[in-house]
């Protein structure tokens, strides 16, 4: 799964939501998904699903509260022979498989990626370049695209000002989710006719345990494809 996003996280920032996570997902176009939903395995998992390779990108575990994002890292060519960053996603959602609770040394058996995790136990950056490596986060802005976790990138930096400023004003949750639909350099959506945005979302997940996912999907050309918009307690 070729996962070239940006997100950001504002985790434990705001006195009414100590988690809100938003970001969007870059891919080809040709590639199938699901739509943003309750998968239907009984694993409480919600989240849209690549139909290629069986993972996600962004989800939430509801009877846990947790939440996983996950961005590639640019760099050398993706490996086929290494395990798939998706399914690495859908282990830390569910806590179970391979990968449910991976140490250090498990973070190179897959291509180049950046991750984020967070639940009631705290958040932490899982990476593995430069190196590999599992760092808890302290509370505040964090963001994430394409470049190894110790490096500047200017998409993230954006995001991460973004939702800044929204937690320091209230959190217009409109207005933040449709900054993710900004062209303008350095641009947040990415507009093509074979790659580009595919899906924006936003997760908000309020003191009360009361969490809201919205997703916005997108084909060539950034033409709207839908949107699905969930409310759920977790727990």
């Amino acid at each position: 799964m070729r996962i070239m996003c940006v997100v950001a996280l504002a985790w434990r920032a705001h006195p009414e939501f100590p988690l809100i996570l938003l970001g969007n997902r870059d891919e080809f176009y040709a590639r199938a998904a699901a739509p943003l939903g309750a998968w239907d395995d009984g694993s409480g998992v919600i989240a849209g699903r690549d139909l290629q390779a069986g993972g996600t990108w962004l989800g939430l575990h509801k009877p846990s509260g947790r939440s996983v994002v996950i961005t590639n890292v640019r760099g050398a060519s993706p490996d086929p022979t290494k395990e798939s960053r998706g399914a690495l996603v859908t282990d830390l959602l569910r806590r179970e498989g391979r990968f449910a609770d991976p140490a250090e040394p498990d973070l190179d058996r897959f291509n180049a990626f950046n991750l984020f995790t967070a639940d009631a136990d705290g958040a932490r950056l899982f990476t593995n370049r430069p190196a590999p490596r599992i760092s808890p986060l302290a509370p505040g802005i964090h963001a994430l695209a394409n470049e190894p976790a110790t490096s500047p990138c200017p998409r993230a930096a954006l995001l991460g000002q973004l939702l800044s400023a929204a937690v320091s004003d209230g959190m217009d949750i409109a207005a933040l989710f449709d900054a993710l639909a900004a062209d303008a350099p350095p641009a947040l959506f990415l507009n093509g006719e074979l790659y580009g945005t595919r899906a924006s979302t936003l997760l908000t997940i309020d003191t009360e345990g009361r969490a809201r996912i919205a997703e916005r999907r997108y084909e060539k050309g950034g033409r709207s494809t839908g949107t699905t918009a969930l409310e759920l307690r977790i727990g």
